[in-house]
């Protein structure tokens, strides 16, 4: 199967290609030399005119995906939206509620524990989460009102901090359609969704207020889901060099989980794959956020301080063994989490010119304060008693720092971006529960990360860059001891590439890369926690096209292939064996097509086509196990005519039977012994869906 699906996809991609290349060659000419690269936030677009070169980016495959690309293919939430980034791929394997587990560049972030996430100006990563470091939950968001997606790998940028191992995703707010709009959808499932937006006519699309209501029963027992959100920004022009945005969000949700079947349990027919073992699995989580934007820009420098304040908590309960641990009340896990966030980010940047007139510097400024309030108890499957107080603890946690960072030309054809990045990072925790009640600790570290970037431009449609990153993830807070110097997981990030931008539209990149760990983290199923293991390495290259020749085609393809494997041993694993949960192979495809079709009474009828192709490569699983490969195929087809709009979105449209989670270890579950050797689990992906659209816009 593997083999085929992947001539699958890779076959998939050629209508796009051909698409592609055809559109390029009908591509109006572009009216001069100049090209744009993605301008930091609150700074100017810095423009190439002629040969010169602008100042570089920090990596080849640093790209922006915008609208075109983000509204290609049917997505159900704004998590699914970072699947456009090359590399990104997610799954959900436990509940419509739960923050999607993420795969990126060789690393099995878990629920963000390597993957750096902002949105519009706020963190979304979650510092010493019960369930995992680092976790993202980004429900909380309506893809209609993400505007783009910067997707920085590695860790070669000073504004990259804690988490940012395998990269950053920072994504920007905003609603494209002025007046009102509602949106009412039915699909497969019991799904129902309503949608309402607004954006003032005429202003900017950064001004706008959401709301969104959605409820699922869910493909099989256990499944069901429901979630409110509402999203409101301002922009607002203060005077002709100040101007301010203020963002609120508020989210909460409540879903079930059907968790994990064993695999020869599916393959016997002893259950249906759809099943659940104990359908008391599944949580709730609620989120809301305020952010303020003051920007002042001028021709000698700008500035921006961006604070936020975040409350955010999460329930869950599961059980991945059944009755291993204890026969008699079962395995069942309660874990609870309860964050208040708030820091603030500022920045100023000024023209230098110390060779050119591009040259320039930024200094930038952070603080985030995290208190948490956290426990984790073992739960009976006969009345929900609690059997066992594992954790219950109170963590403070604090990261204050600055950076630098600086841009020069010093030729027409070489451009040499590179700075620093210091963090002061602070933690305490205080025990409440067991023999510990009451124990109190605390613990600080510093972390100095260099970066670097060398650019060379040989022709004015393309260049070579060499980029270096040293990056961190810090650790549990509860993992520390009094005094300890907080043992940081140092990130080393190489990368190598070529990128390519033909005027037309079309822009693409080519890179190699390599990411050094000292120390790594990987899921334990016994405990449903994350914990440590010995360092890690992972080489790899990815390549990624864009192509935007007509504003009738959009495509974006992407593939990443990356081995990933302990350079040291310790702890079960050896120096050489493949991490597990790990896929060595991902491969994205976004494509819609959008042509007027005809007149109806007078007013333009459109049509609209999109669809997506992912590929997921075999993941090596624990006890040199391979799991299987993963093809999903996503489309969509709609009409427009006056302001009323009706479409069909089809996820998984091949009807491929598929699973989104695979473990490998010892469990026992429906009264039988426990297994004497691990066994294959699996959660079950979705099966085919429907989803109808009715939209208005007035």
């Amino acid at each position: 199967m593997s083999v085929r699906a992947l001539k699958f996809a890779v076959s998939g991609l050629f209508p796009a290609l051909l698409l592609t290349f055809a559109s390029h060659r009908v591509a109006a000419e572009p009216t001069g030399t100049s090209a744009q690269v993605p301008a930091d936030e609150g700074a100017p677009v810095e423009i190439r005119v002629n040969a010169e070169a602008a100042a570089p980016r920090h990596a080849a495959s640093e790209v922006v995906r915008g609208r075109a690309q983000l509204a290609a293919a049917p997505h159900r939430t704004a998590s699914d939206l970072m699947m456009v980034c090359p590399g990104v791929l997610l799954t959900q394997h436990s509940g419509e509620g739960k923050a999607h587990q993420i795969f990126y560049r060789g690393f099995d972030a878990e629920h963000g524990q390597d993957l750096e996430i902002w949105a519009g100006g706020a963190p979304v990563n979650d510092v010493s989460n019960i369930h995992g470091q680092g976790y993202a939950d980004v429900h909380f968001l309506m893809p209609e009102v993400v505007k783009s997606i910067r997707c920085t790998p590695g860790s070669y940028d000073p504004r990259q901090g804690d988490f940012a191992v395998a990269g950053s995703l920072d994504l920007k707010l905003g609603f494209d359609r002025p007046g009102a709009t509602a949106k009412v959808s039915a699909g497969s499932f019991g799904t129902r969704r309503y949608f309402v937006g607004y954006s003032p006519p005429g202003g900017s699309d950064e001004t706008f207020a959401a709301a969104e209501l959605y409820q699922t029963d869910g493909f099989g027992p256990s499944r069901a889901a429901r979630r409110a959100s509402g999203v409101a920004q301002g922009s607002f022009a203060l005077s002709k060099q100040l101007s301010l945005r203020v963002l609120g969000t508020a989210y909460a949700s409540r879903f079930d989980s059907a968790g994990v079947l064993r695999l020869d349990d599916i393959e016997s027919g002893a259950v249906d794959r759809f099943s659940t073992y104990d359908p008391r699995q599944g949580g709730d989580s609620s989120r809301a956020q305020l952010v303020a934007e003051l920007r002042d820009s001028s021709e000698r420098q700008s500035f921006a301080i961006t604070p936020y304040l975040v409350r955010h908590t999460l329930r869950l309960r599961q059980n991945f063994t059944g009755f291993l641990a204890d026969p008699a009340n079962g395995d069942g896990v309660q874990q609870l989490n309860d964050a208040t966030t708030f820091g603030f980010r500022a920045k100023v940047r000024r023209p230098l010119e110390l060779f050119s007139k591009r040259d320039h510097t930024e200094l930038g400024f952070f603080g985030r304060a995290d208190y948490v309030k956290q426990s984790q108890r073992r739960l009976s499957a006969v009345d929900d008693a609690v059997t066992r107080e594992e954790v219950s603890a109170r963590v403070r946690a604090a990261d204050v720092g600055a950076y630098w960072d600086l841009a020069v030309q010093p030729l027409p054809q070489l451009g040499v971006r590179g700075g620093v990045r210091f963090d002061g990072l602070a933690y305490g925790s205080e025990d409440r529960g067991g023999k510990a009640a009451g124990q109190a600790r605390g613990s600080q570290g510093t972390h100095v990360g260099a970066k670097a970037t060398v650019e060379y431009r040989p022709l004015r449609w393309a260049s070579a860059l060499a980029s270096y990153g040293d990056g961190f993830r810090s650790p549990q807070a509860r993992s520390l001891g009094e005094g300890e110097k907080t043992p940081f997981t140092t990130v080393r990030s190489y990368e190598v590439g070529l990128r390519f931008d033909d005027g037309f539209g079309t822009t693409g990149s080519l890179a190699v890369f390599q990411t050094l760990l000292d120390a790594d983290l990987a899921f334990d199923a016994s405990s449903a926690r994350i914990e440590r293991v010995p360092g890690t390495r992972r080489t790899g290259f990815a390549a990624e096209l864009t192509a935007l020749p007509t504003p009738w085609f959009a495509s974006s393809v992407s593939f990443t292939y990356t081995r990933a494997e302990f350079h040291e041993s310790g702890q079960g694993y050896r120096a050489g064996e493949l991490l597990p949960f790990v896929p060595a192979c991902v491969l994205r495809s976004d494509s819609s097509l959008s042509r007027t079709l005809g007149d109806v009474w007078g007013r333009a009828l459109d049509g609209r086509l999109g669809w997506s192709f992912t590929y997921l490569g075999r993941r090596p699983l624990p006890f040199a196990q391979m799991g299987h490969d993963v093809f999903l195929v996503d489309a969509s087809a709609g009409l427009e005519l006056r302001g009323v709009q009706l479409s069909l979105e089809a996820f998984n449209l091949l009807d491929a039977r598929w699973y989104d989670g695979e473990f490998a270890y010892a469990s026992s579950f429906g009264g039988r012994s426990a297994s004497l050797v691990p066994l294959r689990h699996v959660s079950v992906g979705a099966p085919r869906s429907l989803l109808l659209s009715l939209q208005l816009t007035i």
